[in-house]
């Protein structure tokens, strides 16, 4: 896998930290790996709030991120957790940001942030 993950529990909130570099040739099959391990850390926690926070790097191409995304329930992801999205790379935010719509509108609360304490505060607002 191209990303490497860190999970910590975090006041009922799986946080998961993912570093690394976006590689072009395996940037769909990274990413789903990715989310399938999250997801199966999810469950495996029974956590309902999810803080991810990616200081990963690197192109984020628009088709992959529609690949990626429009299939997150495959990967395991539930549409139940509340999912807060930090991408550190502001290079690719734009991208990240149209992922967003795309989880959202396969019936995710998903959403994007550039930084960890918007993150935080959309995660507890409710």
């Amino acid at each position: 896998m191209a990303y490497k993950l860190n999970f910590q529990d975090e006041n009922g909130i799986l946080l998961v930290l993912i570093s690394g570099e976006r590689e072009k040739e395996e940037l769909v099959n990274s990413a789903k790996e990715a989310w399938r391990e999250i997801a199966r850390m999810g469950s495996k926690k029974g956590h309902r709030k999810l803080l991810i926070v990616s200081s990963a790097t690197g192109s984020y191409p628009v088709l992959d991120a529609f690949l990626i995304n429009s299939c997150l329930d495959e990967y395991g992801v539930q549409r139940v957790w509340k999912i807060a999205f930090v991408n550190l790379d502001q290079a690719s935010f734009p991208e990240v940001k149209f992922a967003e719509m795309i989880a959202i509108n396969r019936g995710f609360d998903l959403a994007v942030f550039d930084s960890e304490e918007s993150a935080r505060r959309w995660l507890m607002g409710s």
